[in-house]
């Protein structure tokens, strides 16, 4: 095909595109409703998927040059494709709100949100683009289901106003440019005479995590939130290194000083009662949540400046803690995007408990207080004292408990925390208005890490296998797993573990555990979660070991709360 038929073909589907978006949108209601349901639930997925992408690639190849456009309404035909893509958004997210048979939560989203994200606004200058949002900051994308008549609005034709399409490190350096604004206005109102710019925060601080842990206390002690709120100058105590290398190796140690350090360690007395204590315990899932006796509120306030900082110092911090701790950080800055919390959240922190919910709410019988009681825990005034579990009052008794949990029960360690992450980051507009908890999950970890397969196998044991096996057939393995896609990678770490999520150290801290299981083309292999062991047959070849692995792991999904 040669370029003159490729350029007619590009236009073509260009224009099609424009079309479509211009004529769904302009249906009734009832017909949007009526195609929304027929693409999430009739059409195939991966029909689905190049529709999808089909109008991505429309919007990625015209966005630079419509930013470069001193109007960017005036391409209305642009903007209706950019409109279409988001009632595909809406489409696909109508799969949500099902359940499969035997599944405990809803389903995800018929596609991946990923294949929604334009990563053409990379090539677009954040400043000018943060700079057109500030003049409609409360501008949201209306529900293209229901919205009674759709129209292009100066609010709808902002690439920030679709912040659910924008990539994390766009939405990233458009957050840093909010910051900064906010930083040089307020050095400016404060700045004494002669200084003409922000002064970084100088540390210096030793590699030991315990007495680094110390060093911070008593650095962050007593200043104020405009003196936190500048970028740090770090060096370790005897190096003379200096940079944004220090500066990454500065906060891999601090993150790991707070989570192996004990809450009572560093500025409190044993007498307190919790020398000793952790401030965060690890669950299955390799994340970190409070532990509730730790009472060290300045420990747990570094703990949210360190976050914060990160954030304005441009590096990203290992994925350790569970999203809901995200979605609590934008409650606290009275952010419309924080949404209630339900029992996915729950689940993220104590997964049995979670079930134990998912199976009151499934009980249909009146024995329903008798079987599940009170649930154990201090009402706080969110239900009346001598409230009884009912099948009326189930639902609201189950949310008020999931409400407490993630509130009242970790009031003291969480409130100091996002005291210390609002002290930082709390005077962005931008953070306080479009972003959600995945959103800042992303922006302070950045993107999800790529299973490394090698570094797994370079932390493994092997047990139960003859030196032969562990000579030929395990290599075997070992090539056939790394071969594997991404998204199987990911999910044979699931079906290892139960979690996705990289271990603090890297891959190679997994623990994966290779045990033999016997020999046989017709077995399975199997996996102890709790122990990271997988129960690897032999098979008869590399064909065959393939197969069963890929079979094994698909047949572990939709089960449990994830």
């Amino acid at each position: 095909e040669d370029s003159a038929a490729m350029s007619r073909r590009f236009f073509w589907v260009v224009d099609i595109t424009e079309r479509i978006g211009f004529y769904v949108l302009r249906r009734g209601v009832e017909q949007r409703a009526r195609l929304a349901h027929e693409l999430a639930f009739e059409w195939p997925k991966v029909m689905f998927e190049q529709l999808i992408q089909a109008a991505v690639d429309v919007v990625n190849a015209k966005v630079v040059h419509v930013q470069d456009v001193k109007d960017v309404t005036s391409d209305s035909r642009f903007w209706y494709s950019v409109g279409w893509l988001q009632f595909l958004y809406s489409a696909n997210a109508l799969v949500c709100g099902t359940l499969r048979l035997d599944e405990q939560a809803s389903r995800g989203p018929k596609v991946e949100y990923e294949r929604f994200i334009l990563e053409g606004i990379n090539k677009c200058e954040p400043l000018s683009e943060f700079k057109r949002w500030q003049k409609h900051p409360s501008a949201k994308v209306p529900d293209m289901l229901s919205v009674g008549k759709f129209r292009l609005t100066r609010d709808f034709c902002s690439f920030l106003t679709h912040s659910n399409l924008v990539p994390v490190s766009f939405r990233r350096v458009c957050l840093l440019c909010d910051i900064w604004e906010h930083i040089q206005q307020e050095a400016e109102r404060n700045r004494p005479a002669g200084l003409e710019r922000v002064q970084p925060l100088h540390l210096e601080v030793p590699r030991d995590p315990q007495v680094l842990m110390e060093v911070l206390l008593a650095t962050f002690d007593g200043l104020t939130d405009a003196q936190l709120r500048r970028p740090l100058r770090v060096t370790f105590a005897g190096e003379e290194a200096i940079g944004p290398g220090v500066t990454k190796e500065f906060f891999k140690v601090a993150f790991r000083s707070f989570l192996n350090s004990s809450a009572g360690a560093a500025g409190e007395s044993a007498e307190v009662g919790c020398k000793g204590v952790k401030m965060f315990s690890c669950n299955d899932h390799r994340t970190y949540w409070f532990d509730e006796d730790a009472t060290n509120a300045d420990a747990f306030r570094a703990c949210g400046i360190l976050l914060g900082q990160a954030v304005l110092n441009n590096v990203f911090v290992p994925n350790i803690f569970p999203r809901v701790l995200y979605a609590r950080l934008l409650h606290d800055l009275d952010s419309p995007c924080s949404g209630p919390l339900g029992l996915e959240d729950l689940a993220s922190v104590e997964p049995e408990v979670a079930k134990t919910m998912r199976r009151l709410l499934d009980h249909v019988g009146d024995d329903i207080a008798e079987l599940f009681g009170d649930l154990g825990w201090a009402r706080t005034g969110r239900i009346p004292d001598d409230c009884q579990l009912t099948q009326a009052n189930k639902q609201s008794f189950v949310q008020a408990y999931i409400d407490w949990f993630f509130r009242e029960r970790v009031a003291r360690q969480l409130e100091p925390l996002s005291a210390g992450f609002r002290a930082v980051l709390g005077g962005s507009v931008l953070l306080r208005s479009i972003v959600d908890a995945v959103q800042l999950e992303k922006i302070v970890c950045g993107g999800a890490v790529p299973v490394d397969a090698a570094a797994m196998r370079r932390g493994a044991t092997h047990e139960g296998w003859t030196e032969e096996e562990l000579a030929e057939y395990l290599p075997m393995f070992w090539d056939v797993l790394m071969g594997l896609s991404e998204v199987e990678k990911v999910q044979f770490v699931v079906f290892v573990t139960a979690s996705d999520r990289v271990p603090l150290r890297g891959w190679q801290d997994l623990g994966l555990i290779v045990y033999k299981d016997g020999v046989g083309d017709e077995r399975l292999p199997r996996a102890y979660t709790c122990f990271s062991q997988l129960l690897l047959p032999r098979y008869s070849d590399r064909e065959t070991l393939r197969k069963c692995l890929l079979l094994a792991v698909a047949n572990s999904e939709g089960f449990g709360l994830r």
